[in-house]
């Protein structure tokens, strides 16, 4: 992999796209496939 040299104001928007946004989003949509599962068991 050939490195790339950045500045800090790109490095940040690619990091908060990724770990900030799917920090929010991922939890959600777990919580919900594990709501689903238990429903669908008949446990809730």
């Amino acid at each position: 992999m050939k490195y790339v040299p950045q500045g800090a104001a790109v490095l940040l928007r690619r990091n908060l796209l990724v770990y900030g946004l799917g920090g929010v989003i991922v939890p959600f949509i777990g919580i919900k496939i594990i709501d689903l599962l238990i429903v669908r068991a008949g446990l809730a």
